[in-house]
């Protein structure tokens, strides 16, 4: 099957569960269970989206979430919020560095959590100037939205190992 490209005017997607999602083409072909999946999920999310068979085999593909019309990027959004969702740090409570391995404890939207960073040079990231990707020892990924905002402890702690 040759790759579909989808935009408002090809195709209309709808969510069928909770991570999947049925495409209906212009020429009525309805095509059921599909996953979508962001190529580039932290550097580019609203663009260059597969959508995935049970074999996870390519069906088709947006380039764009403004390319569609507003029900099917809804849809695909939706899926991504729970797909990709990524717990919250909200405060730093505590570092403690030991033989090259980081151990923070944090306030999440999630609760309090510890986890240990192996490399705090590739495993805590900050993108424009405030969001911060934290990946742990586990692959677990944690995400501060804007360090800006965070109390002047919490800011400390974090600046001293980006």
């Amino acid at each position: 099957m040759e790759r579909i490209y989808i935009d408002q005017y090809t195709g209309k997607i709808t969510r069928s569960d909770v991570y999947l999602v049925t495409l209906t083409l212009k020429d009525g072909t309805v095509i059921e269970n599909l996953e979508p999946r962001r190529l580039f999920p932290v550097s580019n999310s609203n663009m260059y989206i597969t959508l995935l068979d049970h074999d996870e085999k390519e069906v088709a593909f947006v380039r764009d979430l403004e390319e569609l019309d507003k029900d099917s990027a809804r849809a695909l959004s939706e899926c991504f919020k729970e797909y990709y969702r990524i717990p919250q740090i909200t405060k730093l409570l505590a570092s403690d560095e030991k033989f090259g391995s980081l151990t923070w404890r944090v306030e999440t939207d999630r609760g309090t959590v510890s986890f240990r960073i192996r490399n705090r040079h590739s495993d805590i990231k900050c993108f424009d100037g405030k969001r911060v990707l934290v990946r742990d020892t586990n692959d677990n990924r944690y995400e501060i939205d804007d360090y800006h905002k965070m109390d002047s402890h919490s800011r400390r702690i974090l600046f001293s190992y980006l």
